[in-house]
This record gives structure tokens, sequence and C-alpha cells, in this order.
């Protein structure tokens, strides 16, 4: 049975907490990686119908934010574009309303992650393959890049200070 998207926050905590997490206080990146794959796993109801629309994906961001006092963190996101007939934008065409699911941790300042706001690149790209082996797929490619660099190593090692799993609607 399908999760409707509003509700997915929710069936993200259950995951964690069944897994053996605190989703306010998440001690382990790996354990919170599994979970959130297994989040991706899971079908949503009320997204875009399009299935050539990007109504269901999923990116993994790192870096030293001000809205987290520039300590590092590591923010692993579910995306929807959401059927919200409602939002027109002319008479006759509409633009689905996109929305977050993130699990955000943040870590302790420590010298193995001092230049994560400063590589190359600050995420893996959305990805939008459909749940199933492409999705499988897609994680696995996003767990390879994440394994490529040094400080991402290092902080998967880590144990987050805080954690968050919020809903917003993407800006």
């Amino acid at each position: 049975m399908a999760i409707a998207w509003r509700d997915s926050p929710e069936a993200l905590v259950e995951i964690l907490r069944r897994r053996g997490l605190d989703p306010d206080r998440v001690d382990n990146v790996e354990a919170a990686w599994a979970a959130f794959g297994e989040f991706l796993r899971e079908p949503i109801d009320g997204l875009e119908p399009d299935p050539d629309s990007d109504a269901d994906g999923f990116i993994v961001q790192w870096g030293r934010y001000g809205w987290h006092d520039r300590l590092p963190s590591l923010s692993f996101t579910r995306q929807y574009a959401v059927n919200m007939r409602a939002t027109w934008t002319e008479p006759d065409w509409y633009q689905p309303e996109h929305w977050h699911v993130n699990l955000t941790l943040v870590f302790p300042d420590a010298p193995a992650l001092a230049d994560l706001g400063q590589l190359n690149v600050q995420d893996t790209g959305f990805d939008f393959s459909p749940p199933g082996a492409e999705r499988d797929h897609a994680i696995r490619e996003a767990e390879w890049e994440m394994n490529h660099y040094p400080t991402l190593r290092a902080l998967w090692k880590s144990v987050p200070s805080s954690s968050a799993v919020t809903l917003d609607q993407a800006g």
C-alpha cells in the first residue's frame, strides 16, 4: 500500500525507529542511510501521475550552511512533484508543487571535515529513477560518489550532534 505524500515524514520516522535510531538524535550515518534507502523504496501516493515527470526523486547534499551555524551537515532528501490541481499558473496549465522530505544530520566540527564546504561537488545530483531496480542502482551510484571523497568518508564515520526529519515545500 502506498504512503500518502503528506504522511511520508512519519513513515521515514517509523523506519528509523524500527532500525533502532532516534530521528532527533541519529547516531549512525550508515544505519540512517540504510533506513533512508528503505524509505526510497516505498511507493508514495498523490504524486504527479505523468511517468515522464520528475515526480519522485532523491538527492544527497553536504556542506556547511548558515542555517546550521556553518557546522558540517549531510542531508538525505526525497523530492516529490505533488499533483495539486489548485496550483494554476495559466488558465489551461498548472505546475505541480515540489516538496522535500529531509533527513538532516549536523555534525560537530572536526579537522577531518575542515574542507567539507570546499569540495568540488556539494551533492549527488537529483535522481528520478522509478522505485525498483533502477532506483536501487541509483542508490548504489550515490553511495559510490559519497565514498569517492575522503572528507565524505570521514563524515560518514562521524557521529551527528543533531538530526531532524522535515517536510518542506521546495522554493
